[in-house]
This record gives structure tokens, sequence and C-alpha cells, in this order.
């Protein structure tokens, strides 16, 4: 589309030098003598840009500027100023004017200038894109990334079917948003969905939850109780944390997958429950698997479809989406009247590394709020460590051992000699190999390394 120049000047050849300048490049041009007849314009059109003298007659360019910046304040505004008039065009700068520039006006500085100022109308309504869709899918599942796009797709496909569903990626990435979203998405969505978080409850209970009891089947079962697949029943439900599930849970929920039949604990009589099971994990199953803490015929079965949510690190476009959403929703919880990030909070945003995934942003922007003590969001507003751009010392031991591109994250309880190999092994994958640069970068003799690099090709073998 087009984008419409407003060029604002009572001379003729004023306005004829601008259009000139910028002729050929694709613009659509509008031109006012005055003041009054550009506020009109303002009013009845769509300006991208505009370039203002200072010195109109009637109403002068000050005032046009400001009942600009009321009626279209997402229109960028070029003054242009006579020499005498500098501090005039410095207090228009200071009312949203982007630039000014003196006449006689160089063509050059002019096409910079305007090829700016078009730049900035696009982040202006890429931001109000953002806000729409943040306030169109607030509490969904977002993203405008290619990978995202995938999920998206994926969950289209999968949702009307009545197919397992292993979701996995890190610890924070939004994996239940997924398993909302398929459930939402199918034929089910009038019957319940029941989340059950596998790690939060201890291995005693954890049966219980899921398959119900009978009065008297353990200590402290004083009734008969339904678990959650009965609760479930005609719906989903979402089994969070699946790598944490005990031995035995495991050969009762691939006997309700093979058979969709379940016992209580304590009982014998065999229920029939029809539910859809996603189940959803941040560990490496395959290596649990290895470890005989996973049974290999269970992790097929809830692999019929699996979805593989990347890290926020590698989706960065997007973080304003994401950012703009969790914004919306603590203004309204806070009352508070930040709309808007800073573009300096938007460039530590893509710069981050968000170990703690899209969790870690929506706390980001929940503290930011709190702390909000204007209507743009600022640096100083953000938690220390993000607005300083640093990494976590530590991670949470769900967290996998990765590199942001400039640090190493070890999870907190790895035993010392492990960490220790690990940080050798991600930097000879830095250096591509090279045995003497990672030995600088580690600051450790040749010698140093390769005596541990045995000890590394032992590890390496039996993983």
């Amino acid at each position: 589309m087009a984008r419409t120049i407003l060029i604002i000047d009572d001379d003729n050849e004023s306005r004829e030098v601008v259009r000139e300048a910028l002729d050929g490049r694709g613009f659509q041009f509008l031109e006012a003598e005055n003041g009054d007849a550009a506020i009109e314009l303002i009013s009845t059109h769509d300006i991208d840009v505009a370039t203002v003298d200072v010195m109109l007659p009637g109403t002068d360019g000050i005032e046009v500027l400001r009942r600009m910046k009321e009626l279209k304040p997402d229109t960028q505004v070029v003054m242009l100023t006579g020499l005498n008039a500098v501090d005039t065009a410095v207090e228009a700068m200071r009312l949203g004017a982007l630039d000014y520039l003196t006449k006689p006006i160089r063509l050059k500085e002019l096409r910079v200038v305007i090829d700016r100022a078009i730049e900035q109308k696009k982040l202006s309504e890429e931001r109000d894109e953002w806000r729409r869709q943040a306030a169109r899918l607030s509490g969904r599942l977002l993203g405008r990334s290619p990978a995202m796009q995938r999920i998206f797709h994926m969950i289209e496909q999968v949702a009307p079917t009545s197919s397992t569903v292993l979701i996995t990626g890190e610890t924070g990435t939004g994996k239940d948003q997924v398993a909302r979203e398929i459930h939402e998405q199918s034929r089910r969505n009038n019957k319940p969905l029941i989340k059950v978080d596998c790690a939060s409850l201890p291995e005693s209970l954890l049966e219980s939850e899921l398959f119900g009891h009978i009065k008297g089947s353990f200590t402290g079962a004083i009734k008969d109780r339904k678990g959650r697949f009965e609760m479930a029943d005609g719906g989903t439900i979402f089994l969070d944390e699946i790598g944490e599930m005990s031995a035995s849970a495991q050969q009762r929920l691939l006997r309700i997958l093979q058979d969709s039949e379940l016992e209580r604990v304590g009982s014998s009589t065999t229920i029939h429950v029809d539910v859809r099971v996603i189940a959803a994990t941040n560990r490496d199953l395959a290596q649990r698997i290895i470890e005989k803490k996973f049974r290999e015929d269970l992790y097929y079965r809830l692999r019929v479809v699996q979805i593989q949510i990347p890290p926020l690190r590698e989706r960065r476009e997007d973080i304003p989406l994401l950012a703009q959403a969790f914004l919306k929703r603590y203004t309204e919880e806070t009352q508070k009247q930040a709309d808007e990030f800073s573009d300096d909070v938007m460039e530590i945003f893509y710069s981050y590394p968000w170990p703690g995934n899209v969790r870690e942003l929506q706390h980001a922007v929940e503290h930011a709020v709190i702390f909000a003590r204007n209507r743009q969001i600022e640096p100083r507003d953000l938690p220390p460590e993000i607005s300083a751009g640093q990494t976590p010392l530590f991670v949470s031991k769900e967290e996998p051992v990765h590199q942001d591109g400039k640090n190493i994250l070890i999870p907190l309880g790895m035993p010392l000699e492990e960490a220790e190999l690990e940080i050798i092994r991600q930097t000879l994958t830095s250096v591509g190999g090279n045995k003497e640069e990672a030995a600088r970068v580690l600051g450790l003799s040749r010698s140093s390394l390769y005596r541990r690099l045995p000890k590394l090709r032992e590890g390496e073998e039996t993983a």
C-alpha cells in the first residue's frame, strides 16, 4: 500500500521541492497552503508522514502539530524551519515531532528523514497489530513465528481426533496452553479438561488421585472416591510432567490407553472410561527409558502425535505479541495506566536469553506493570537481572543444560564433576572441536584439558 505524505507549506516552491525530492518512490502526496486546510486533510485522510512549515499563516505549524497529534497520534511529523526559528522547531520535537530540517532543504537529508519516518510509522502499526491480537486472543496460545504457525497447524489437525498427544519442551514454554487449545478445538470441548501435575503429587497419592480408591484401601481412605480419569469421562485429561510418574501408575495408564478401563485402588471392579489423554514433559523420555524409569511401550502409546514447543529464545519474533498480551492482562488487573513498552525495553526483550521462557517473560511484564511510573514501560521497571541483560547463575534442576549464545546454563543440583564435563563439552562445541582454543577459553593448559577428555568420552558412551 502506497504511503501518503502531506506537505504543509504556504510557499508553492517549497512544496514543489519536497514533492520532487520524494517523487518516484511510490508515495501519494497531499498538499495544504495553511494550517486550517492541513487540519481538515488530517481529519479526513490517513496520513503516514507530514512535513510542516513552522511559519504558516493563520494557524501556525506548532498548533498544526498539536492538533495532528490529537487526531492522528501515529502520524510522523517532520518540521521545516528557517534558520532563525530553530528554537521553535526544538519545542515542536518535544510535542511529538520526529525531526526538523532547516531551509533551504538539502534533498538527501530530506530523503533520509522521510525514510526514518516511514520506518517509525511501520513500527507503530506493528505495535497496534500486537495490541489488537493480544486483546482478541488474551489468555490463548499466541505466536506469529513459523515455529508457532506449524504448532497451530498441528493442533488444528489433531484436535478433532481422539489420538493421544505428547507435548514436549522446556519449562515455561506453554505446554499447558497447547493442551488447552487441543481440548477447546476438539469435539470434547463441552466436557471437562482435567489437569494433573504428576510431579507435584507424592508417589503414594498419585495412583489414588488418578484412578480413585475405595473405602479402607489405605490409611485415610474413609470413603470411596472417584479419580481424575473418571472425572474426565467424555472429556480430556492432561497429564503434566508425565516423566515423573511411578512404574505402577505407568502400568495402570497403559491399560487405560489400551482398553479404556481402570480399577480404583483397592478394588477389582472394572470401570470403563472414555477419556482423551494429552501428556507433557520437559524431560528426555528416551533417556528415561534407557535408565529404566519410563516404559517404552507407554512412550509409544503416548506419542501418537508429538508436539515439540521451541524455547522462546528460538522464536524471538513472538516476544512483542506475548509481551503485549501480558501487559493488557496486568494493567487491567492492577488498574495501572501503562499501555506500551519503550523501544529500549523491546530491545532488552529481544536480546535477553529467557531461560524461563514464556513464563519468565510473563513474570517480567507483571513486575514491570507493578513498578511502572508512567504510561510507557521503561527499563527501570523491569526485574534487575533482565534490565541488566544478565542470565541467572543457576536455573532449576528441570531445565536442560543449554547455551544461550553467551552463557552455559547449568541445572541446579548437577554434581560438580558432571557440571565440569558439561562445561568442557559445550565449550568444545562452541569452538568447533578445537582443543587448543577450548583450553584457552577455559583457562586450562592443554595437558589439563587432555586429562579430562577420557572422562568426557566415557560420559558420552554411557549416554
